[in-house]
């Protein structure tokens, strides 16, 4: 029995739950089998088991929801509560980053319905290559990385602003990019028609999905937050010939640029020159001062600091390049109840000297700093 064991089984789990949500898991509703999570369940139970967790009651948490209701709205660090002492230092299990994901799922409204939560796509997209969504996403992204650097901004900022889009907002967008076959073929891609009345998330501003009593949005942070929906926010796709962005690109490239298009916001406010996505996504922001001081930021949206940090780690770094200071910069709201957040990552980055990863609060404090002392 290793670590490898058992973070393999999380993955499995964690397929399964992200599998199921276009359902919803519930035990009130029939829902599909998946053979991914009774893998992962199996292997975890066979884990614990074998280091003295669960006892006699391994049998009881075989079948799914028994498993489900038990764990799944625990942080995994839970998940080892009654595993023996010494099959804990043996394993080393506060040295694995899967060991701090928070729960996979939570619960929505009182009729046990499951939905992924932010950890659980974080933790996927981190680990695999394959699943669908993130296939929607990087089908986008390859199409627009053969586009011209200015093509690039023009397309990828329109998908940002733009989670919903009507056909006349894709009709008026068309002439920006008229001369370029791909940068149409990205805008079909991205999207898909809808046919149904929805709601509006007030919050991202993507569809909210119905399930048995309640409705949820992409993000667990929006339905977490959802205010009494209104007549206002529904539309209409029966009436109207109207789209959204897939999933995929909605989570992975629609909801981390609001953060990039808020800091452009802040430079464009305070006269500061800056440039989106140069070298095509190198960076996310690149601001350059008027002593020539030249500052690269990579905008993150990853709630849980242990999973940016190996992702961060996996993909080698900050960039390397001609810059004074680069910085990983999450939303400010992320490090409530977790203080430690960026302390956490920069742990990670003490060989870069020049790199840091902070809050959008504190790049705003930076700036304003430097700029007094120009």
């Amino acid at each position: 029995m290793d670590c490898l064991h058992i973070e393999k089984a999380i993955t499995f789990i964690a397929k399964g739950i992200r599998e199921k949500e276009n359902t919803g898991i519930s035990k009130r509703t029939p829902y599909c089998y998946s053979k991914d999570l009774q893998r992962g369940i199996n292997m975890f139970l066979w884990a614990a088991f074998s280091m003295g967790g669960v006892g006699e009651n391994v049998c009881a948490y075989a079948d799914e929801y028994a498993f489900l209701k038990k764990f799944i709205c625990l942080p995994i660090r839970e998940w080892f509560i009654d595993w023996s002492e010494e099959s804990k230092r043996q394993l080393q299990l506060e040295n694995e980053y899967f060991y701090y994901l928070e729960a996979l799922a939570y619960r929505v409204g009182c009729d046990d319905v499951y939905m992924a939560s932010e950890d659980c796509y974080d933790y996927l997209n981190r680990q695999e290559s394959n699943i669908i969504e993130s296939l929607d996403e990087r089908g986008v992204y390859n199409r627009l990385k053969e586009l011209s650097q200015e093509q690039y901004v023009e397309v990828r900022r329109f998908l940002i602003q733009n989670p919903i889009a009507t056909e006349e907002t894709r009709r008026e967008f068309i002439p920006k990019i008229a001369e370029s076959p791909t940068a149409r073929d990205v805008i079909e891609i991205a999207y898909e028609r809808f046919y149904e009345s929805v709601y509006r998330c007030p919050t991202c501003g993507w569809t909210l999905k119905r399930t048995a009593n309640d409705y949820v949005c992409h993000s667990q942070y929006c339905t977490e937050n959802l205010p009494t929906l209104t007549d206002e926010m529904v539309i209409d796709g029966a009436q109207d010939k109207i789209y959204r962005l897939k999933k995929g690109v909605m989570r992975y490239i629609a909801s981390p640029g609001k953060l990039e298009m808020e800091i452009v916001a802040f430079c464009k406010k305070n006269g500061i020159e800056y440039a989106l996505w140069p070298q095509k996504d190198r960076y996310d922001v690149e601001i350059k001062f008027s002593n020539g001081d030249i500052w690269e930021i990579d905008a993150k949206a990853v709630r849980n600091p242990k999973i940016l940090s190996a992702k961060i780690e996996k993909d080698g770094g900050f960039p390397s390049g001609d810059y004074e200071k680069g910085f990983f910069v999450i939303p400010t709201d992320y490090v409530k109840g977790k203080r430690n957040y960026t302390s956490i990552v920069n742990q990670g980055l003490k060989a870069q000297k020049n790199v840091k990863c902070i809050t959008f609060a504190t790049l705003k404090k930076y700036i304003t700093e430097k700029v007094k002392q120009l």
